[in-house]
């Protein structure tokens, strides 16, 4: 970092809140998009890679092992939900403090690691002890019961190691960096992906452990993100405080996380709850069509690295610049986001749209796997031009100290357009009804972000015209 970085500003604060932060108020907008984007999707994608190759190990083991780890997926997306809400209220909090120069970063970033914590080890514990009617009301089979609780279990107790390095990040993301938390993640994945073979079919004298050799490679994997993020947040960053914490900071402090971390988890916590629901629907159709659902699934969520990356870039870029009153810099990073994704959007969709079948042999040798997989990468890609509106506008809402709308937007998405779709294409077009339902679900619903961000963006900027933000003295 340059000099001028590490030494305070005019207002006062060190620019970037440490050794390892950047200030987002200054300098090319697009270049620190690019920059925020690139990192994050970097980490993304090989976070992303690892799923994929767990299903490409899992699958296999065979079908039955397929549709466990298929069954999983809107459980595991709950807790990785409430870990990015808690997320993303302290990357909003923390960026705004560092945009206008507040010195309270330190201390709130480190009540966000015990509330953390806290959360974890309440929900590890729920979920231990209810694996077995939970998935029973998501449909699983009695004979599938077995191997989910092979998964399961595992995961619940090594939860702590994944939930925790998220917060961790976001307030190294908050403070501008979004390289160390790519590293980090990219370590992880690596490792994870080495363990995979190892564990789940015993290679080199390893016991075979199957599907319980894939939750273990992930949750050593994750354990090293963890020791990882804190092990930046003290020695980079110093975002860390090691005073006792008071009982009134702590109240504090939290209320401010989750005065945005609430709303944004019950938002984040709204589409694993409507996937859950489809799965249920998805299920009725049998194991192969939730096995099928879980392969598109996977290569979906690798297919939208850049655009979650470009989303995730807008909550510490906003953050910081509305914190600094630097609205007219927020307003030209969201139309420059909203521009590249939609043209990466096209491309992914064209891409899918071909290479589909191929994709789908890959994890599955099961024919009717293969059809409906290729299927889903025919038709829900169609609305990947306009699916980045929905993530971008959340990020900004969030960062703007407004997270109801972005709530209200995924209520709308998930409740009020998606499941009663998938419910009707179930009805007159089954299977191949949903995938198609899922699709214009997104389509209708970004044109609403879009339309209310903008609103929202331009009063931001007539109140801060009319009221500017006090400078630190």
């Amino acid at each position: 970092m340059s000099e001028s970085e590490k030494k305070p500003d005019e207002t006062g604060r060190q620019r970037g809140g440490g050794r390892g932060g950047k200030d987002l108020t200054s300098g090319s907008v697009r270049r620190h998009i690019v920059k925020l984007t690139g990192y994050m999707a970097i980490g993304a994608a090989a976070s992303m890679t690892f799923q994929v190759v767990d299903t490409y190990f899992v699958a296999q083991l065979g079908t039955a092992e397929l549709a466990a780890m298929a069954f999983t997926f809107p459980v595991v997306m709950i807790l990785h939900a409430i870990a990015v809400g808690l997320g993303t209220g302290v990357t909003a909090v923390v960026s705004r403090f560092v945009g206008g120069g507040g010195a309270e970063s330190k201390a709130i970033s480190t009540d966000s690691l015990f509330l953390a914590v806290l959360v974890t080890t309440l929900f590890s514990a729920i979920g231990f002890f209810t694996i077995e009617p939970v998935f029973t009301m998501l449909g699983a089979e009695p004979d599938i019961m077995p191997l989910i609780r092979d998964y399961m279990e595992i995961w619940y107790l090594g939860i702590i190691f994944m939930i925790v390095p998220l917060i961790g990040n976001s307030v190294i993301r908050a403070h501008g960096d979004a390289k160390f938390p790519s590293l980090i993640m990219t370590i992880a994945a690596v490792l994870n992906i080495i363990l995979d073979p190892i564990l789940i079919f015993g290679l080199f004298g390893a016991p075979r452990l199957e599907l319980q050799g894939a939750a273990l490679a992930t949750v050593i994997a994750r354990f090293v993100t963890f020791a990882a993020a804190l092990g930046v947040l003290h020695f980079r960053m110093h975002a860390l405080t090691y005073e006792m914490p008071t009982i009134d900071r702590l109240t504090k402090n939290w209320r401010l996380i989750l005065s945005i971390g609430l709303p944004s988890t019950a938002t984040q916590m709204i589409m694993p709850v409507s996937m859950g629901i489809l799965t249920a629907l998805i299920a009725s159709f049998g194991s192969v069509a939730v096995a099928a659902y879980g392969v598109a699934s996977r290569v979906e969520m690798f297919a939208l690295i850049f655009v979650m990356a470009m989303s995730i870039s807008m909550g510490p870029f906003v953050g910081q610049n509305a914190g600094a009153g630097r609205i007219d810099r927020v307003k030209e990073a969201l139309r420059f986001a909203f521009q590249a994704s939609f043209a990466y959007g096209v491309m992914m969709a064209f891409i899918l749209a071909f290479f589909g079948d191929s994709i789908g042999r890959i994890f599955s040798d099961d024919a009717e796997v293969v059809r409906l997989a290729a299927f889903y990468l025919l038709v829900v890609p169609v609305s990947y031009p306009v699916l980045a509106i929905i993530g971008i506008s959340s990020q900004a809402f969030n960062s703007l100290a407004r997270p109801m709308p972005a709530m209200v937007i995924g209520a709308c998405k998930a409740f009020l357009v998606q499941v009663p779709l998938a419910y009707a294409g179930a009805y007159f077009g089954g299977i191949q009804g949903i995938f198609i339902s899922m699709g214009l679900s997104t389509v209708l619903v970004s044109g609403l972000a879009y339309v209310w961000l903008r609103r929202t963006v331009n009063e931001e900027e007539a109140l801060i015209a009319q009221a500017p933000v006090p400078q630190a003295s």
